[in-house]
């Protein structure tokens, strides 16, 4: 009988521990991209560090804010989802594509931009989210 209760003493400290990290976690704010520090780069030399050595290329920036240059090849923007600027790369079907937090000022294709935004891996294109424009 003594076991019994010391097990079920261990499987509810566990439990609420496990519940208490999930809340934490599910809490958590992202941190405010304006105020990292960023790698600068170009959108082409990001993308042919990925396309050429994805492993090294994680490694350097996976999950790591970056300052990302380039020349605006799209910009995908439907009213449920944030607006998506692809960069070109130099590749003609893949670039670089930043989820935008906020865009309030319009943005078109063809002008050099500057974006940061925090790398989140590569999928035929590589991947910024909670991108903001610096111009």
């Amino acid at each position: 009988m003594n076991r019994k209760k010391i097990l079920f003493t261990a499987i509810a400290i566990m439990c609420a521990v496990a519940a208490g990290v999930a809340y934490y976690e599910y809490n958590r704010k992202a941190p405010d991209v304006a105020s990292l520090n960023a790698q600068n780069i170009t959108a082409a030399n990001l993308f042919n560090d990925y396309t050429t050595n994805e492993q090294h290329a994680n490694n350097l920036y996976l999950n790591k804010p970056l300052q990302v240059s380039g020349k605006v090849l799209e910009v995908k923007q439907t009213s449920n989802e944030p607006a998506q600027v692809i960069l070109d790369t130099g590749d003609p079907m893949f670039g670089v594509a930043c989820t935008m937090d906020n865009v309030n000022k319009k943005i078109e294709p063809g002008e050099y931009v500057t974006i940061k935004g925090i790398c989140t891996g590569y999928l035929n294109d590589v991947i910024l989210i909670k991108s903001l424009l610096l111009r």
